[in-house]
């Protein structure tokens, strides 16, 4: 069940890991990377690498779908940055979009005369499959709540995480996850690059050493700023991927400013997040 906001206002976490993965960037030290040398992109092909998460187990990481693994493996990468045990860390999953692969799949399949699905695509279908290979992976026993909002989704995944974990005083693995829209798609989702990041949070105060701290100020009306970033697919990936409306918090925390990172959560209301170091 979700956590109520009423009144989020003052909600202060700790950010303890970061997991990210992309175009030419498969960890969270390759963006930072990116973020602070715009010369690096000129050298590099934009091409992204599948990933190959060994938490999840041969036979099934060979059965699971790209945006699957991209959100397994993010979240791995912030666990162990953290490192925290997977057993005491709920989790909340976003994804805007969803798996358009199989999507597109299943409604191809559907108009046939035989109907005939593949089990394991049915299977990986669900919104929440992310989620499942994550906990059952790991041994998770904790909540896992999976959230779609299109473009809101970032926005959303952080104010319910934030909640969450200053409520109930455990540590919240926040990942975010859109792959590159199938074909089918572009004119409804204009996505045509994958992102996954994870931030993995804990209750303010209760971290040694922490990345940063993490304030909701507010919610308000006002219209979200739009970062600048230094690639032009870096912007690109943040207009058109959901889960990517994040890099602007990303970069802010890659360069260590303390100032307000906002998001939306509906087409008229505004999170805004204070970053301090």
């Amino acid at each position: 069940m979700s956590a109520s906001h009423n009144n989020p206002a003052n909600i202060a976490v700790d950010l303890v890991g970061i997991g990210a993965w992309g175009p030419a960037f498969n960890s969270w030290a390759e963006l930072q990377a990116l973020f602070a040398n715009p010369a690096i992109g000129e050298d590099l092909q934009w091409a992204t690498q599948v990933p190959k998460p060994e938490i999840i187990p041969a036979n099934e990481r060979r059965r699971a779908p790209l945006p699957v693994r991209a959100a397994v493996e993010v979240s791995w990468q912030a666990l162990q940055q953290a490192g925290l045990a997977s057993s005491d860390v709920a989790c909340v999953f976003g994804s805007g979009l969803g798996d358009t692969e199989i999507t597109d799949y299943m409604c191809r399949v559907l108009t046939t005369a035989e109907k005939q699905l593949s089990p394991t695509k049915f299977h990986n279908s669900v919104h929440n499959a992310a989620a499942g290979y994550w906990t059952i992976s790991t041994g998770c026993m904790k909540s896992a709540n999976s959230i779609a909002a299109y473009q809101n989704t970032a926005g959303l995944a952080l104010l319910e995480a934030m909640i969450q974990c200053q409520q109930h005083q455990e540590p919240v693995l926040i990942t975010l996850f859109d792959t590159a829209a199938h074909d089918a798609y572009r004119q409804i989702f204009a996505c045509e690059h994958s992102f996954a990041a994870a931030l993995l949070i804990v209750p303010a105060g209760s971290a040694a050493a922490p990345l940063a701290r993490l304030t909701m100020s507010d919610e308000s009306a006002a219209t979200p700023s739009i970062p600048v970033f230094p690639h032009e697919l870096l912007g690109n990936l943040y207009r058109d991927n959901p889960a990517a409306k994040v890099l602007g918090l990303l970069q802010q925390l890659a360069a260590k400013k303390a100032r307000q990172s906002s998001f939306t959560i509906s087409p008229a209301r505004v999170l805004n997040l204070d970053v301090s170091f």
